[in-house]
């Protein structure tokens, strides 16, 4: 039986036992390798039971038994981990500036992967053809077919015109990408948004042990995305941009939503570089006189340049953002509290920022000492996103929802 048909077995079976082996599958998938007694207390079963169901597993060719674990005194336990070449995975980001697509074993390791450029003012549905024509490619590469794949994921973040109104945009485009996809591949295909496909991938291949896990972003736009346990649920659709409309300053800039002092208007690329064309105005010295000739040719990447020369304007403008940052960063775990709050994005990286974040926080935590959140910057890899739009396929098999 292909896995693609035991999954959506275990999926739509109200077999009690059908039911038990789907549990202890996506134990072992998202907590392996594992022993068999830590597998019956979580799973609540016998451990007859769960020995008999495990059995069972290893002939479907689902798990294997081949690692043994740390003895403590006797014989060494038998480590229970799921069989990473039983099916792969493919998971695509749709970007403005490099798209990725990532193929991927069931431990969600990368096997292969490809980035695309954009090419001008390409349309997502444009995009989304090239992708997918280069995933085909990729699958014969690799000696693989569509018929290979459990699932494509995809995650479609790409930039609107401004004042694009983007929840009217993704309910016509989300569902007509995939269409797109689905035509083309006869794969499921699951769709959605790429701060959360990051978040997931986080939270499988680092946190896995955290139990309320806060990821943010920090780019031309801040974004986040919040995972609570098992089974994971995300946000509703939409919302991944809330976090940066966080008020910090009653009476501060305008932002764009209407309000006044929301997070993006100090945090973000854009703000970054509207100080830094400030400063500039105002005639404070700066090596980006020497870079660009006009200011409309300041960018992000002069800025980024900048602050590798030490510019003074530049270092003082990220320094700012990051501190705002780690003020709407400090409210959060006051009032939500998380295990742990991973920081990604472009500008986490860059500099200082992080350590200026952390700092922040540090500062406007120091009255709680009983809070212990741990603050990490996100995996640094361009694979990320893609990563966890291929993690979301199984998310999305295993789900007791349609």
């Amino acid at each position: 039986m292909t896995l693609s048909g035991i999954l959506s077995e275990f999926r739509s079976s109200k077999n009690s036992k059908t039911r038990k082996l789907k549990t202890l599958w996506q134990l072992i998938l998202n907590d392996g390798p594992i022993r068999a007694e830590t597998l019956s207390e979580k799973a609540n079963m016998n451990g007859a039971t769960c020995a008999r169901l495990l059995d069972e597993l290893s002939r479907l060719g689902l798990i294997s038994a081949a690692e043994l674990g740390q003895s403590t005194g006797g014989r060494k336990p038998i480590l229970y981990s799921v069989n990473p070449d039983r099916g792969r995975l493919a998971g695509i980001e749709i970007s403005n500036i490099y798209s990725t697509i990532v193929l991927q074993n069931l431990k969600l390791d990368v096997l292969a992967t490809c980035k695309i450029k954009a090419a001008g003012q390409e349309t997502p549905q444009v995009l989304l053809e090239r992708l997918l024509t280069r995933l085909l490619s990729l699958l014969e590469e690799h000696h693989l077919s569509t018929d290979d794949l459990l699932g494509i994921g995809i995650a479609a973040d790409y930039t609107l015109p401004p004042g694009s109104d983007r929840r009217a945009m993704n309910d016509y485009l989300i569902p007509l990408l995939r269409e797109m996809a689905e035509s083309r591949t006869g794969c499921q295909v699951t769709i959605g948004s790429g701060v959360n496909f990051a978040a997931l991938a986080e939270y499988r291949l680092r946190h896995k042990e955290s139990r309320r896990l806060f990821f943010t972003t920090c780019d031309a736009e801040i974004r986040s995305s919040t995972i609570l346990s098992e089974p994971v649920r995300f946000m509703p659709p939409g919302s991944e941009n809330a976090f940066g409309h966080m008020t910090l300053d009653l009476h501060g800039r305008t932002c764009e939503c209407g309000s006044f002092g929301c997070l993006n208007q100090y945090s973000s690329l854009e703000a970054i570089r509207k100080t830094v064309i400030q400063h500039l105005r105002r005639g404070k010295p700066s090596v980006i006189t020497s870079l660009v000739s006009d200011e409309q040719e300041i960018d992000y990447h002069v800025i980024f340049k900048a602050l590798e020369l030490a510019d003074p304007i530049c270092t003082d403008a990220l320094e700012e953002a990051a501190y705002y940052y780690g003020l709407a960063i400090a409210n959060t775990i006051l009032s939500f509290q998380p295990d742990v709050v991973v920081c990604g994005g472009t500008l986490t990286p860059k500099h200082t920022f992080f350590a200026t974040v952390q700092k922040t926080v540090a500062q406007k935590l120091a009255g709680f000492p009983q809070i212990n959140t741990r603050i990490v910057p996100a995996f640094d890899s361009y694979e990320v996103v893609s990563q966890g739009a291929g993690a979301m396929v199984l998310e999305s098999l295993l789900s007791d929802t349609p």
